[in-house]
């Protein structure tokens, strides 16, 4: 059932391998669907690659969502994953994610995408970037994934030079938008 549409980051397996290093640490199922989206089976549906949200919008405004989003140039993006952390998540459930450092080139990103295409939940001014690692409604649960995965935990860092927009839930590919060459 699509409803909206989602512009996220791709990781090479360079990169999706130092993510996988600390989310393999855990035997449980993962599972990155929010509750509360109308999806009948959430672990069936969860068919996005790990990675952070720049915006999403409603389907309906697919076509012009793409138009603006080929309108927009971005050089390659390096992000510092600095901990694993646990926020409150929709119908009293718990998300575990990757909390990404503050960074002003992904965020001076999100304004450019933000002020052609505003969603608001996506406002600049009071979003955090992070990597969704599971969602669960058991806090318990949570607690001991957390624990396992940051057992030997250090900081890192990953490079984006390409983002996708979605149509979800489950995951239908729309459009690759690939970075320009950076030239610092």
């Amino acid at each position: 059932m699509y409803n909206r549409i989602t512009l996220v980051s791709v990781f090479d397996n360079r990169n999706m391998e130092k993510i996988k290093y600390y989310i393999n640490k855990t035997n449980e199922k993962l599972c990155k669907v929010p509750f509360g989206k109308n999806v009948n089976n959430r672990i069936k549906a969860d068919t996005l690659p790990y990675h952070f949200t720049l915006s999403a919008w409603d389907i309906k405004d697919k076509e012009m969502v793409i138009k603006a989003l080929s309108q927009i140039a971005f050089s390659k993006l390096k992000i510092y994953i600095k901990n694993v952390e646990i926020m409150n998540g929709k119908e009293n459930s718990y998300v575990l994610y990757f909390n990404i450092e503050e960074n002003e080139k992904l965020k001076l990103l999100q304004k450019q995408i933000y002020r052609v295409l505003p969603s608001e939940r996506y406002n600049p001014e009071n979003f955090n970037f992070h990597i969704t690692i599971h969602i669960d409604k058991d806090y318990n649960k949570i607690i001991s994934m957390k624990e396992q995965i940051t057992q030997d935990f250090k900081p890192f860092e990953l490079e984006i030079d390409t983002f996708r927009l979605y149509e979800i839930y489950p995951a239908k590919l729309v459009k690759q938008f690939n970075s320009i060459n950076d030239k610092d």
